[in-house]
């Protein structure tokens, strides 16, 4: 037997000998080829998006260098709008493609199974279905003047694919890679709101036919809301009709007045919560917390509360904070896209000392409080009534006061006032502080005794004449 083998190759031996040196030529030169296609990449690689008519705008790169087992490092990407902003600016980066669909030449969406990212700067827009936005527009069909249907403002209405709709669809096909983004810069657009988020550090698995995974912490971020950072981990269920978030999300110190709370107020605060539910309409609960809170008039300390997102509106409930002293228990809701918000709040033995700064005048306060802003942070309007328990001015004791009041803008105005004291009740329809100067209207002291009402009006300062 070992002999027949034998012979076999030794009369064979020149055949295998050839065989050998066929494999070892094809590999040397396809080793040549994938030398020389790494060389020549970037050129080719820039001829062929100038050719294209997928992707908006124009890309080109300034190096690219392949092996032949489908791994490409790439260096200095740059994809323009045609008005020339910036999409995608990469300084280096690489990807792992299947070398038999490039052997072959059959592309597929799951050629490409990993993508990394170093230094980039990304800049991405979402539609009403929060679909991304980056491809070639198509044109609108040319039609006959006199099939034309206007829409509003004489335009024509558009179609499926047109101006206006979103200009990027994978066409049904499915995605399968991982994404890789270190330190870089991120800025997206949704409706209204825009972000840019810096060192953006992100481990994404993309699987549009299953379950996706994703991992991103980042640094400062701005835009329409300013923070200290923000992490997002959780998945992207695509097997969905619509694809649906289970994503715990945390932002850390935010800048209440990037939010419309106020020009100067930038105490900070720090949002933990659970996303959940279609990407195009997701829901959200969760907590906020905040050290202080300075709004106008009232220092909130400790807040601690509940939240819950739907459709850019976030709502809180049970809310509880320490002012002046006493407690605060609040709910409210803010709007994103237009900045309103309002605030509910019972507050309940506040200290006047701290409150009025004045040490003579001691008393517990119990209010009940509303704030509300239209959008403008100017335009903050804090207003309510309050009732006191038994107090003094000095050595003056009074058995309680009472009132109404508004707060907007360094305008102070209290109305409806009383001051019940053993002595006498004291009331006055309303009286005001603008910009520290105070205005009194008539007040009347009654005896509880008699009746007996007495009018005090403040009377008004004149300069004195000049004696020559």
């Amino acid at each position: 037997m070992f002999s027949s083998v034998k012979s076999f190759f030794v009369k064979y031996k020149k055949f295998f000998y050839v065989l050998g040196i066929l494999i070892l030529s094809v590999i040397l030169i396809l080793f040549v080829l994938a030398q020389f296609a790494s060389r020549g990449a970037a050129g080719i690689f820039n001829r062929e998006m100038a050719k294209q008519q997928m992707l908006r705008g124009t890309i080109t790169v300034e190096k690219i260098s392949a092996n032949i087992n489908g791994d490409v490092v790439f260096e200095n990407l740059l994809w323009l709008e045609p008005d020339g902003d910036v999409i995608l600016s990469v300084p280096e980066g690489s990807f792992h493609a299947r070398p038999w669909d490039v052997i072959t030449r059959n592309i597929k969406s799951t050629t490409i199974q990993k993508l990394e990212l170093k230094n980039a700067l990304i800049s991405v827009r979402f539609d009403e279905e929060m679909r991304l936005d980056f491809l070639k527009q198509k044109r609108r069909p040319k039609k006959k003047p006199g099939n034309v249907k206007k829409g509003k403002a004489g335009k024509s209405p558009n179609v499926t694919g047109s101006i206006g709709n979103i200009n990027f669809n994978r066409g049904g096909r499915r995605l399968r890679v991982n994404i890789g983004l270190n330190n870089c810069r991120l800025e997206a657009r949704y409706r209204n709101r825009h972000y840019i988020m810096n060192n953006v550090n992100m481990g994404m698995r993309l699987f549009t036919s299953g379950v996706s995974r994703i991992n991103m912490s980042t640094g400062k971020f701005g835009g329409t809301m300013h923070g200290g950072g923000l992490s997002i981990a959780g998945t992207i269920d695509f097997k969905k009709k619509t694809p649906e978030a289970d994503l715990d999300v945390s932002l850390r110190d935010v800048d209440p007045s990037s939010l419309g709370f106020g020009i100067n107020i930038h105490d900070l605060m720090t949002v933990v919560a659970k996303i959940e539910g279609p990407v195009t309409g997701p829901r959200g609960r969760g907590t906020v917390k905040m050290k202080e809170l300075n709004l106008p008039a009232l220092p909130f300390r400790d807040v601690v509360g509940d939240v819950h997102y739907s459709n850019g509106v976030f709502r809180f409930s049970d809310v509880h904070a320490n002012v002046f002293g006493g407690s605060l228990t609040a709910r409210g809701d803010y709007n994103m896209d237009n900045r309103r918000y309002n605030i509910y709040g019972v507050g309940k033995k506040l200290d006047s000392k701290r409150a009025l700064r004045e040490l003579r005048f001691s008393c517990l306060v119990d209010l009940e409080l509303t704030v509300r802003c239209d959008g403008n942070p100017k335009n903050i309007l804090a207003y309510g009534n309050f009732k006191s328990g038994k107090g003094h001015y000095s050595i003056i004791p009074f058995d309680s006061l009472e009132g109404r009041f508004t707060n907007r803008f360094k305008e102070l105005h209290i109305y409806d006032a009383k001051i019940i004291t053993p002595v006498a009740t004291i009331t006055t329809d309303a009286f005001s502080i603008v910009r520290g100067k105070l205005t009194m209207k008539p007040v009347l002291i009654t005896d509880p005794d008699t009746g007996k009402v007495v009018t005090y009006k403040r009377k008004s300062k004149k300069k004195a004449k000049k004696v020559r």
